[in-house]
């Protein structure tokens, strides 16, 4: 059985994703990151039209008034009935009172929708958008450490290492997908890493897995750690293919189908998907076996000549 070559090749899916991160840094230092109002404070403004309308129609209103990037989501007041109601997501604009803002857009609406009223109005402030920014990260960074510490409870302290490199390569390929595309940055897209850093975990923990058992069977000094990886990315591939891919389906359909606030969650999701599935094989794996090697020197255990087959 021919065995396959991933870890070998590790230097070049390392500076493929080392080159989408620079890309993403590239496009947030001249452009920055598009923050959506969790993050940058404005206002939530909900308005029934009184009949059905078009999404283009409220956004036209919207750019007449200097708004630009406003999420726009269609709703109804009871569950079956036509969506009469307009949630917008309007980012703080320098020089512009929220109050007159909102005055404007109804205004604007009225022309064309006569029975149009404010449901709902809110302002988020600064204070409310810093906390936000500061839990989200809380967030993140506790999941992470946590996953580290089971990791290297049910497993050893080597593979917990490269899981949390994994999971942290995950979190910012999403990252700077999302820069790279200009897509607001909310509280869905805090929900989706974290989403995906469960998700990313259960890959690398089933590859690990199988790296624990086939590293009790093959004798360090007959098989190198590059080849016990090798073996199991080979003997766990189909199964992470498999789960990725009908996962993936549903998740696109969702994001071409959805609505704006669907898709704010669905695209992170996607791009972390591909990432996760990626870095379990390509990332996670290479990392083990350079710590694993290096462990190995020190003790000074050598292997024989590297096998061909496996």
């Amino acid at each position: 059985m021919r065995q396959v070559n991933i870890v070998s090749k590790a230097k070049y899916f390392i500076m493929a994703s080392a080159l989408i991160i620079v890309v993403g840094v590239v496009f947030g230092l001249f452009g920055g990151l598009n923050l959506g109002i969790d993050f940058t404070g404005g206002t939530l403004m909900t308005v029934d039209l009184g009949s059905e309308f078009e999404v283009s129609d409220v956004a036209a209103v919207l750019e007449e008034n200097g708004v630009k990037d406003a999420p726009i989501v269609k709703s109804s007041v009871d569950a079956g009935t036509v969506a009469t109601q307009a949630q917008i997501r309007i980012k703080d604009m320098k020089g512009v009172k929220s109050e007159d803002l909102r005055a404007n857009i109804l205004n604007g609406l009225k022309e064309k929708y006569p029975d149009t009223i404010v449901f709902e109005g809110e302002t988020i402030g600064a204070v409310t958008s810093s906390e936000i920014i500061r839990n989200a990260f809380l967030s993140v960074i506790i999941a992470c450490v946590l996953m580290l510490g089971y990791i290297w409870i049910r497993f050893e302290l080597y593979s917990g290492v490269a899981a949390l490199t994994a999971l942290v390569h995950d979190v910012l390929i999403m990252t700077a997908v999302i820069t790279i595309f200009r897509q607001q940055i909310n509280s869905p897209y805090i929900a989706a890493c974290l989403t995906i850093v469960g998700y990313s975990i259960n890959d690398t923990i089933v590859l690990f897995d199988r790296i624990r058992e086939n590293n009790r069977k093959y004798s360090h000094r007959e098989y190198t750690r590059q080849e016990v990886a090798d073996i199991s990315i080979k003997e766990t591939l189909s199964r992470t293919i498999n789960t990725s891919v009908t996962t993936l389906v549903t998740i696109t359909c969702l994001y071409i189908f959805g609505v704006d606030s669907i898709k704010e969650f669905a695209l992170p999701l996607i791009i972390g998907l591909i990432s996760g599935t990626y870095s379990s094989i390509f990332i996670a794996s290479p990392i083990w076996v350079g710590l694993m090697n290096r462990s190995l020197r020190k003790v000074g255990v050598k292997h024989k000549k590297q096998n061909k087959t496996a």
